[in-house]
């Protein structure tokens, strides 16, 4: 198939290692790695399109300069569509091109539509999730949301995965790393967070101080910080009066090297507070690491609790606790590190797990072709 790849949120070239980003381009590369042709249109930004009228003549321009470049496609795929970023392209290019349209993550929130302020993006989004004609959910909470809208048959729940080979252990890199970070038998404690304001920043707060916590107690650890962000000094800020010598702040690090970085530690801890899907957890579990997380939204559907990590309620209490398990644990970190590697292979295998979601993209179109 030839597909039309829109991306509303962020063009899937940007430079920000955001879960969102990475998803997308993860998607664009499984699906040709499938032997798909996948061509992403012109990028125009839908966030709160709706109160920025200044935009719209830009808008419509870019949408018929996207309908000019899909004009040869088999069908028309959106990543992405929810109130504050509603897909507002491809319902009417798929319209104008009559092809057939999917989302890949969509989101639908009924308490949107009963505020002033956020009602024109709710009733985008809906129209947008009522126009396709198949919504592919890798949030399981979305699927409740489509439940609202559309037929069991036109929405299906698609498990996060990672393309093959994007994040392997490296043991020549450990060895390296824990020379240049000074540390032997030391247990390391790795987190990877964009340094933003909101949940990234509170949840690096908490990582922080539970290992000032576990240090205060006794236990021996060194923390180690991949990321950057406007946030930054004021992690550091925060970190180096309680760990001294014992954190380390890497700066942002690419997501092809991020595989060094995890093979390097003992355990990845990060609450991920409103995290959507968790996408560095499965990152981390690739590369053998046990992952400390909490149940408060993505990260239980991809951890298998007591198997390849701990996942525990939202509170820096437990969350302390399951880090100390770890830390304290030898044998039992390194089993469930060993373990997290065959949990993600076999679980969360994006060529695997996206099949079907081909296999249905493919009989959308063919149907289509078989009535026209």
């Amino acid at each position: 198939m030839k597909i039309a790849f829109c991306t509303p949120f962020k063009p899937v070239n940007h430079p920000s290692i955001s879960g969102d980003v990475t998803i997308a381009r993860d998607l664009y590369e499984t699906l040709r790695g499938f032997g798909h042709d996948v061509q992403p249109v012109e990028y125009f930004s839908a966030r709160t399109i709706y109160r920025k009228p200044g935009t719209w003549v830009g808008a419509g321009l870019a949408l018929k300069r996207m309908v000019r470049q899909a004009r040869d496609a088999d069908c028309w795929l959106t990543y992405g569509s929810y109130y504050k970023v509603p897909d507002v392209f491809g319902p009417l290019a798929t319209q104008w091109l009559k092809m057939p349209y999917f989302i890949f993550q969509a989101s639908y929130a009924e308490e949107r539509g009963k505020r002033i302020s956020t009602w024109p993006g709710f009733a985008l989004n809906r129209r947008a999730m009522l126009k396709t004609d198949h919504i592919f959910c890798n949030r399981v909470n979305d699927l409740d949301c489509c439940a609202k809208l559309l037929p069991e048959s036109r929405y299906s729940y698609v498990k996060p995965g990672l393309p093959d080979d994007m994040f392997k252990r490296n043991e020549p890199a450990r060895a390296q790393l824990r020379a240049e970070w000074h540390v032997t038998d030391t247990p390391v404690v790795i987190t990877a967070a964009m340094m933003r304001p909101g949940v990234k920043a509170q949840g690096l707060h908490w990582v922080i101080k539970t290992c000032a916590d576990l240090v205060a107690k006794g236990r021996n650890l060194t923390l180690v910080i991949a990321g950057d962000g406007p946030r930054r000094g004021e992690m550091e800020a925060l970190a180096y009066p309680l760990l001294k010598d014992r954190v380390r702040f890497l700066g942002m690090v690419d997501r092809d090297k991020l595989n060094t970085i995890f093979s390097a530690g003992d355990i990845f801890a990060f609450p991920g507070l409103e995290e959507s899907v968790g996408m560095v957890y499965l990152e981390a579990q690739q590369c053998g690491l046990p992952v400390v997380a909490t149940d408060d939204e993505g990260a239980p559907y991809v951890i298998d609790h007591g198997h390849s990590g701990i996942v525990t309620s939202a509170t820096r209490t437990e969350f302390t606790e399951g880090v100390d398990r770890l830390v304290s644990d030898v044998e039992f970190r390194k089993q469930l590190g060993k373990q997290a590697m065959d949990y993600a292979e076999q679980n969360h295998n994006a060529n695997t797990n996206y099949k079907e979601m081909e296999r249905i993209m493919k009989s959308v179109v063919n149907q289509r072709r078989s009535a026209q």
